[in-house]
């Protein structure tokens, strides 16, 4: 991931994109289990993926995306993301076959790409100190109930 920005720098940002690499982890192990030939294992992974996307996904709408979006801030983006987050749970709720979650994973690592360097560089751009701590109350997780950075929080 980047580090030219200073979106690192920011609590939040840091949070959700040390999330996001931990995503594109388990997508790299979910593709290796797959190519060779290991199903079981690909599944297992794509369940802790899905245990913790979706209290990922609930993190940034409730937090950065609802404060850009009150502020006018890159709402087409947002509304665009936002949209993804509701198409990706959809196909998690669906029976899946090994191709299916190969096109997830796919569908999943263009969506980061598309947050990590487009979104939270534009955040760190247009909000201010008090949008931080107001973004970190929203999601609804402190330091203490988030658990290690990367593993899933609800």
């Amino acid at each position: 991931m980047c580090d030219h920005c200073g979106c690192r720098e920011v609590t939040p940002i840091q949070r959700l994109m040390a999330e996001h690499e931990r995503l594109l982890d388990m997508a790299g192990e979910i593709r290796d289990a797959l190519r060779v030939g290991d199903s079981a294992i690909a599944r297992g992974i794509f369940g802790d993926l899905a245990a913790l996307l979706m209290p990922h996904v609930r993190a940034e709408e409730r937090g950065l995306f609802a404060v850009m979006r009150e502020r006018g801030e890159f709402i087409d983006h947002i509304d665009t993301l936002e949209s993804e987050h509701g198409e990706l749970a959809a196909r998690l709720a669906a029976t899946l076959d090994d191709e299916a979650i190969l096109q997830i994973c796919d569908q999943l690592r263009a969506h980061i790409y598309a947050e990590n360097f487009g979104l939270f560089p534009a955040a760190l751009a247009s909000l201010g100190g008090d949008d931080w701590a107001d973004i970190e109350e929203r999601e609804g997780r402190t330091t203490a109930g988030t658990g290690e950075v990367g593993q899933p929080v609800g």
